[in-house]
Protein backbone atom coordinates (compact mmCIF):
# COMPACT_ATOMS: atom_id res chain seq x y z
CA UNK A 1 0.00 0.00 0.00
CA UNK A 2 1.54 3.39 -1.35
CA UNK A 3 2.47 5.93 1.85
CA UNK A 4 -0.21 8.33 1.71
CA UNK A 5 2.32 11.58 2.78
CA UNK A 6 4.99 10.58 0.29
CA UNK A 7 5.15 13.41 -2.17
CA UNK A 8 2.30 12.60 -5.02
CA UNK A 9 3.91 11.76 -8.60
CA UNK A 10 2.50 11.20 -11.81
CA UNK A 11 2.56 10.30 -15.18
CA UNK A 12 1.45 11.53 -18.93
CA UNK A 13 0.99 8.80 -21.54
CA UNK A 14 3.38 10.29 -23.78
CA UNK A 15 6.31 10.55 -21.10
CA UNK A 16 8.01 8.41 -18.12
CA UNK A 17 7.68 9.43 -14.53
CA UNK A 18 10.60 11.64 -13.36
CA UNK A 19 12.32 10.03 -9.84
CA UNK A 20 10.73 12.36 -7.22
CA UNK A 21 13.85 14.19 -6.78
CA UNK A 22 13.80 15.60 -10.65
CA UNK A 23 11.76 18.64 -11.28
CA UNK A 24 8.35 16.86 -13.22
CA UNK A 25 7.33 18.82 -15.94
CA UNK A 26 3.79 20.29 -14.56
CA UNK A 27 2.38 21.67 -17.98
CA UNK A 28 1.03 19.50 -20.65
CA UNK A 29 -0.99 21.86 -22.88
CA UNK A 30 -4.16 21.13 -24.13
CA UNK A 31 -4.97 19.03 -27.31
CA UNK A 32 -7.65 20.52 -29.74
CA UNK A 33 -9.44 17.74 -29.36
CA UNK A 34 -9.94 18.34 -25.39
CA UNK A 35 -10.18 22.20 -26.41
CA UNK A 36 -13.17 21.26 -28.69
CA UNK A 37 -14.53 18.29 -26.07
CA UNK A 38 -14.73 21.25 -23.56
CA UNK A 39 -17.10 23.31 -25.35
CA UNK A 40 -15.14 26.38 -23.95
CA UNK A 41 -15.13 30.04 -25.35
CA UNK A 42 -11.55 30.48 -25.39
CA UNK A 43 -8.15 29.60 -23.85
CA UNK A 44 -5.64 31.59 -21.83
CA UNK A 45 -2.03 30.50 -21.85
CA UNK A 46 0.15 31.94 -19.84
CA UNK A 47 3.96 31.72 -19.35
CA UNK A 48 7.24 33.07 -16.88
CA UNK A 49 10.59 31.93 -18.71
CA UNK A 50 13.24 33.07 -16.41
CA UNK A 51 16.56 33.67 -16.87
CA UNK A 52 16.48 35.08 -20.74
CA UNK A 53 18.92 37.25 -22.87
CA UNK A 54 19.24 40.46 -21.52
CA UNK A 55 19.84 42.19 -24.84
CA UNK A 56 16.71 40.33 -26.97
CA UNK A 57 14.35 41.60 -24.16
CA UNK A 58 15.48 45.32 -24.03
CA UNK A 59 15.63 45.43 -27.76
CA UNK A 60 11.47 46.72 -28.72
CA UNK A 61 12.49 45.94 -32.62
CA UNK A 62 13.24 42.32 -31.46
CA UNK A 63 10.00 42.08 -29.50
CA UNK A 64 8.15 43.18 -32.07
CA UNK A 65 9.97 40.36 -34.62
CA UNK A 66 9.17 38.01 -31.84
CA UNK A 67 5.21 38.83 -31.61
CA UNK A 68 4.73 39.11 -35.81
CA UNK A 69 6.27 35.52 -35.93
CA UNK A 70 4.64 34.22 -32.71
CA UNK A 71 1.68 35.02 -34.61
CA UNK A 72 2.44 33.53 -37.51
CA UNK A 73 3.36 29.83 -35.45
CA UNK A 74 0.30 29.71 -33.98
CA UNK A 75 -2.27 30.83 -36.58
CA UNK A 76 -3.48 34.02 -35.07
CA UNK A 77 -3.93 36.92 -37.51
CA UNK A 78 -2.54 40.05 -36.00
CA UNK A 79 -4.80 43.41 -36.11
CA UNK A 80 -3.19 46.48 -36.09
CA UNK A 81 0.46 46.60 -35.06
CA UNK A 82 2.44 45.66 -31.80
CA UNK A 83 2.99 47.97 -29.22
CA UNK A 84 5.87 48.34 -27.17
CA UNK A 85 6.69 50.37 -24.46
CA UNK A 86 9.55 50.69 -22.18
CA UNK A 87 8.20 52.11 -18.70
CA UNK A 88 8.64 51.59 -14.58
CA UNK A 89 10.04 53.82 -12.64
CA UNK A 90 10.67 50.64 -9.84
CA UNK A 91 13.68 48.53 -10.66
CA UNK A 92 11.09 45.60 -9.93
CA UNK A 93 9.07 46.75 -12.53
CA UNK A 94 10.97 48.20 -15.15
CA UNK A 95 11.29 46.60 -18.62
CA UNK A 96 9.06 46.81 -21.80
CA UNK A 97 5.36 45.70 -21.92
CA UNK A 98 3.64 44.69 -25.47
CA UNK A 99 0.50 44.34 -26.60
CA UNK A 100 -0.94 42.85 -29.73
CA UNK A 101 -4.24 42.44 -30.51
CA UNK A 102 -5.40 39.17 -32.50
CA UNK A 103 -8.27 39.19 -34.31
CA UNK A 104 -9.47 35.99 -31.74
CA UNK A 105 -8.05 38.34 -28.83
CA UNK A 106 -4.86 39.41 -28.03
CA UNK A 107 -1.06 38.15 -27.10
CA UNK A 108 1.04 40.65 -24.40
CA UNK A 109 3.77 40.45 -22.32
CA UNK A 110 6.11 42.12 -19.58
CA UNK A 111 9.54 42.01 -20.03
CA UNK A 112 11.20 42.20 -16.17
CA UNK A 113 14.70 44.12 -16.83
CA UNK A 114 15.95 42.86 -13.08
CA UNK A 115 15.41 39.28 -13.23
CA UNK A 116 15.50 39.11 -17.71
CA UNK A 117 12.09 37.35 -17.29
CA UNK A 118 9.37 37.05 -19.89
CA UNK A 119 5.69 37.32 -18.91
CA UNK A 120 3.80 36.45 -22.32
CA UNK A 121 0.14 35.81 -22.25
CA UNK A 122 -2.19 34.57 -25.08
CA UNK A 123 -6.13 34.55 -25.05
CA UNK A 124 -7.94 33.44 -27.84
CA UNK A 125 -11.40 32.06 -28.52
CA UNK A 126 -10.03 29.62 -31.31
CA UNK A 127 -7.72 26.99 -30.52
CA UNK A 128 -3.59 27.13 -30.65
CA UNK A 129 -0.86 25.21 -30.02
CA UNK A 130 0.17 26.43 -26.44
CA UNK A 131 3.29 24.26 -27.03
CA UNK A 132 4.16 25.68 -30.11
CA UNK A 133 3.94 29.08 -28.09
CA UNK A 134 5.92 27.93 -25.33
CA UNK A 135 8.95 26.49 -27.39
CA UNK A 136 9.12 29.15 -29.66
CA UNK A 137 9.34 32.48 -26.91
CA UNK A 138 11.99 30.11 -25.11
CA UNK A 139 14.11 29.40 -27.93
CA UNK A 140 13.82 33.44 -28.99
CA UNK A 141 14.83 34.68 -25.79
CA UNK A 142 16.64 32.42 -25.12
CA UNK A 143 15.18 31.06 -21.61
CA UNK A 144 16.70 28.82 -19.24
CA UNK A 145 13.23 27.65 -18.03
CA UNK A 146 9.79 28.42 -17.49
CA UNK A 147 6.58 27.98 -15.90
CA UNK A 148 2.83 27.49 -17.36
CA UNK A 149 -0.39 27.12 -17.46
CA UNK A 150 -3.67 27.13 -18.97
CA UNK A 151 -6.88 28.21 -18.19
CA UNK A 152 -10.21 27.53 -20.38
CA UNK A 153 -12.91 30.26 -20.37
CA UNK A 154 -16.31 29.68 -20.18
CA UNK A 155 -16.21 25.94 -20.59
CA UNK A 156 -18.68 23.83 -20.04
CA UNK A 157 -18.96 21.16 -16.67
CA UNK A 158 -16.21 18.38 -17.62
CA UNK A 159 -16.72 15.02 -15.85
CA UNK A 160 -14.23 15.13 -12.59
CA UNK A 161 -11.53 12.84 -13.68
CA UNK A 162 -10.90 15.55 -16.32
CA UNK A 163 -10.79 18.22 -13.82
CA UNK A 164 -8.10 15.99 -11.58
CA UNK A 165 -6.29 15.10 -14.94
CA UNK A 166 -6.61 18.71 -16.32
CA UNK A 167 -5.41 20.04 -12.73
CA UNK A 168 -2.80 17.49 -12.51
CA UNK A 169 -1.64 19.32 -16.04
CA UNK A 170 -1.61 22.76 -14.47
CA UNK A 171 -4.62 23.43 -16.62
CA UNK A 172 -7.47 25.47 -14.82
CA UNK A 173 -11.01 24.84 -15.48
CA UNK A 174 -13.53 28.07 -15.00
CA UNK A 175 -16.37 26.65 -12.36
CA UNK A 176 -19.12 27.89 -10.15
CA UNK A 177 -17.97 28.86 -7.18
CA UNK A 178 -19.25 27.14 -3.62
CA UNK A 179 -22.26 28.61 -1.88
CA UNK A 180 -20.47 30.21 1.39
CA UNK A 181 -23.10 29.70 4.23
CA UNK A 182 -23.23 32.14 7.40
Amino acid sequence: MANSSAPRTFSVKTRAAAPTDTPVKRFTPLTEAEYKYSKAWGMATSVDIHDCNPALIRDANAIKAFTAELCVRIDMKRFGETVVVDFGDAEEVAGFSMTQLVETSLVSAHFANLTNSVYLDVFSCKYYDAQKMIDYALSFFRGKSYNAHCVLRGCEEFPKGYQREFSDRNIVLNSTPALVTA
